[in-house]
């Protein structure tokens, strides 16, 4: 195949992985905070009151500060289009991004690209939660994507041994502030990167003099954001709101516990192909030194995953989503590990034609998927719109006191969290009480769609 060709070929997988998640996006309704959020947002006058309004949510809430000024901008801007399309285009982004902290990649290799959006589609536990849903796209993918970039670009600059202008070392500075402030395990494992990556350097010369202004502005704007979002007042006061059935130690051993459990059930698979890579690359070195050389970027990139999970034990309770910037960096490991595997370690015809025959297997499995699920995010969405509907002409008419249906069971999907943010039967539950100031009603009610009549 010529490289022209080839070339075509990747930019169109590359268009195509946008068209497809852009589908997905357009198919997810507001959810949950999302909802909330939006009648924040109203109340601003002007552009600049979304920030006024950000700094009362650092003190009462939480320091994600970039997340959440993201998420208020789209939602000031009152076009879900317009997330649906900036959404679409990070996501591939960062598809690109891991494609790029590919160490053995070929030009244009349309196979690393391909194995890079299978895992991204398939084997992330977390993207209903952390890549169609308004709000968790913006605290964990647009912050993931922030993240990834000023790694992507350290170890770029890093590897071209950019001495660094003056303009380089202050955009560095910023960019790690930002990648600082994004959420608190996945910015510290970006900090984390940039000192194992400053103490590499200095340990092969035991000097100085190649620790470049540009990494220690990266690394002190990092730490200048990290600080400044962990000491949020909401998040101290978030924290002592939760309860823990244990205290001290216990608690620790609870909180480890849990995590362990939750990396077995969202990245059990990734970590089979993790330790079966390693195996395969350790077959193939002569020595320990060269298989440390071979496998650095692969094993700093699973080190990098277990300390992003693992930093969730200084927190009581967390939700899977996050976990989304640990799982890129569990995924750029296995995918540097493939892409040694086949076009570096194993010529064999038989290794070459497994690589290609399992990517392109797992791709037909993701197209029946995606079609499939596609139809059941279609059915929901309508769902969603026909209530919306009702909910807005019961509104107009004055009434007070609602009763609407809830989801059907039958269209549940890991494409969607709708499920799980969708009203209850109670109309004291606190997502049925928004809905109600939402709309303007005294009480939101939910019934079995099986038992409604009324459209």
């Amino acid at each position: 195949m010529s490289e022209a060709l080839r070339k075509r070929l990747f930019q169109l997988t590359v268009f195509v992985n946008f068209i497809m998640v852009f589908g997905f996006l357009y198919l997810t309704p507001y959810l949950s905070d999302d909802i909330i959020y939006m009648d924040e947002v109203a109340g601003a006058r002007n552009f600049f009151d979304l920030f006024a309004q950000e700094y009362v949510h650092y003190m009462e809430h939480t320091g994600r500060n970039v997340a959440h000024i993201l998420l208020r901008i789209f939602l000031f801007i009152g076009n879900k289009l317009v997330f649906d399309v900036a959404a679409a285009i990070i996501f591939v982004l960062i598809s690109v991004l891991i494609y790029m902290n590919i160490d053995h990649r070929k030009k244009y290799d349309i196979r690393v690209y391909a194995a890079i959006a299978v895992l991204m589609w398939l084997f992330d536990p977390t993207i209903s939660n952390s890549v169609l849903w308004e709000d968790g796209a913006c605290n964990y993918m647009f912050t993931g994507c922030i993240v990834l970039g000023f790694i992507t670009l350290f170890r770029k600059a890093l590897r071209e041994e950019k001495p660094g202008e003056i303009g380089f070392i202050i955009g560095m500075f910023f960019f790690g502030l930002a990648a600082g402030w994004c959420n608190e395990n996945t910015s510290g494992g970006a900090i984390l990167f940039v000192i194992i990556m400053m103490v590499d350097k200095w340990s092969r010369t035991k000097s100085f003099k190649n620790i470049r202004p540009w990494m220690i502005t990266g690394l002190v704007g990092a730490v200048i954001g990290f600080i400044i979002m962990i000491c949020s007042p909401g998040n101290f006061s978030r924290a002592a709101s939760q309860e823990e059935a244990h205290t001290g130690l216990l608690a620790l051993l609870a909180r480890f516990l849990k995590i362990t459990i939750n990396i077995r059930q969202g990245y059990l698979v990734l970590l089979f192909a993790f330790i079966a890579i390693v195996i395969a690359i350790a077959y193939k070195q002569k020595s320990r030194e060269e298989f440390f050389e071979t496998a650095s970027a692969m094993m700093l990139f699973g080190f990098l995953f277990l300390a992003t999970s693992y930093a969730l034990i200084g927190v009581a309770e967390t939700q899977l989503r996050a976990y989304y910037g640990a799982g890129l960096f569990l995924m750029t490991a296995v995918v540097n590990g493939f892409a040694w595997l086949v076009n570096t370690g194993y010529e064999e015809a038989f290794v070459q034609a497994f690589a290609t025959s399992l990517v392109t297997l797992l791709g037909v499995f993701f197209i029946f998927t995606y079609i499939e699920e596609g139809a059941n995010l279609a059915r929901i969405k309508r769902e969603f719109d026909e209530r919306d509907a009702y909910l807005t002409e019961m509104a107009g008419e004055g009434i007070t006191d609602v009763v609407v249906p809830m989801l059907r069971p039958d269209w549940e999907s890991r494409y969607t969290t709708a499920y799980t943010m969708d009203i209850r039967e109670d109309p004291d539950y606190w997502l049925n009480v928004f809905y109600a100031e939402h709309y303007g009603f005294d009480t939101v009610t939910g019934v079995e769609r099986e038992n409604w009549t009324e459209y």
